[in-house]
């Protein structure tokens, strides 16, 4: 039997591989050149500037009206930033490393470990005392629980960018870089994606028609993806089409829905793909399904089209999707099941 449900993006991409399943430096040593140069200029080309003529200081702070609607006042160039919620990928790719992010559950979850050595776990949920101790001076929200807002903005200027999946990727990122002052590493960063999106289509070389299904196996349950996840680059990058069981789910703005044995060949694609861990009751559902005879007849299997990755491959920032795309791009050159 069918049941679909919704769970917060922790949760899809948090706990879509749990229940379910970079450095950020201030811009001063970039700034600090030109207007090092500038002042010398100025003192060999011009007498000394009279207090009257003196351009005023950058200020110190300024107003930025956040998703919320909340005018919040936060530092002109933060130094010490801490991110809540489950993309911390999104600032490492505009080359902004937190102080401080929300570790707990997905720190061995996502496909960037390397980049987040020297970023303290504030738990999840949050801990306050963690969070006061590393003494930010501005924090990112993005995270499904609101009731966490005003504890935060007790510590530090808090600016709400998003409620856990409230923007696709880009659309996200573009914001956090608005915020910050960095569009250029945005556009530098979304030019270079969608040029290896385009290379690893051709390498795909996909037929028109060609259908995709995202089955994520985690612990003792199935999910079949939706709207998101490992789907978001398989349909809206790579050209792979929804069969007619998950389009409806994408019309409903599902993220994903939990089936039993049963039903799932109502949803089997042309090619499938599996999202999967290491866990022990993970490994034995696994093994249970692909031992079956309702897997063993399904066409993608007895054609050899059938991708296995790992959990991790299932968020959305853009570290995860950059990485993706050379899994992708391995496992299609050694040819079918793994």
């Amino acid at each position: 039997m069918l049941s679909t449900k919704k769970i917060f993006l922790p949760l899809t991409f948090l706990l879509l591989m749990l229940i379910l399943a970079s450095c950020g430096q201030s811009n001063n040593s970039n700034n600090a050149a030109p207007a090092s140069a500038a002042a010398t200029a100025a003192a060999t080309e011009a007498p000394a500037a009279t207090p009257e003529a003196t351009e005023p200081a950058t200020a110190a702070t300024r107003l930025y009206t956040d998703y919320k609607k909340r005018e919040v006042e936060i530092p002109t160039d933060p130094q010490h930033i801490v991110y809540v919620g489950s993309n911390p990928g999104d600032l490492l790719a505009l080359g902004i490393k937190p102080i401080g992010a929300s570790l707990s559950v997905i720190g061995t979850q996502v496909a960037y470990p390397d980049l987040l050595e020297g970023i303290e776990d504030i738990g999840y949920p949050f801990s306050p005392e963690k969070i006061l101790a590393l003494s930010p001076d501005l924090i990112i929200f993005d995270d499904w629980d609101e009731t966490g807002i005003e504890a935060l903005s007790q510590i530090a200027p808090t600016v709400v960018v998003g409620l856990d999946g409230t923007f696709p990727t880009e659309e996200r990122v573009r914001q956090i870089a608005e915020l910050f002052g960095r569009t250029e590493q945005a556009d530098t960063w979304f030019n270079a994606y969608k040029a290896k999106v385009s290379s690893v289509k051709e390498q795909l070389n996909l037929t028109e028609g060609e259908t995709a299904t995202s089955l994520l196996v985690l612990g003792s349950d199935l999910y079949i993806m939706g709207n998101k996840g490992l789907n978001e680059t398989l349909y809206g990058q790579l050209g792979f089409k929804p069969t007619e069981g998950v389009q409806k789910l994408i019309d409903a703005d599902e993220r994903f829905a939990n089936i039993s044995d049963e039903v799932l060949t109502q949803y089997i694609g042309t090619h499938m793909f599996i999202l999967t861990d290491n866990s022990s009751e993970t490994v034995a559902r696994q093994t249970a399904l692909t031992d079956s005879g309702l897997w063993k007849a399904i066409p993608a299997v007895k054609e050899g089209r059938v991708y296995t990755f790992d959990s991790k491959y299932n968020f959305d920032d853009p570290i995860t999707l950059d990485r993706l795309l050379d899994e992708i791009t391995s496992i299609f050159s050694s040819s079918g099941t793994k």
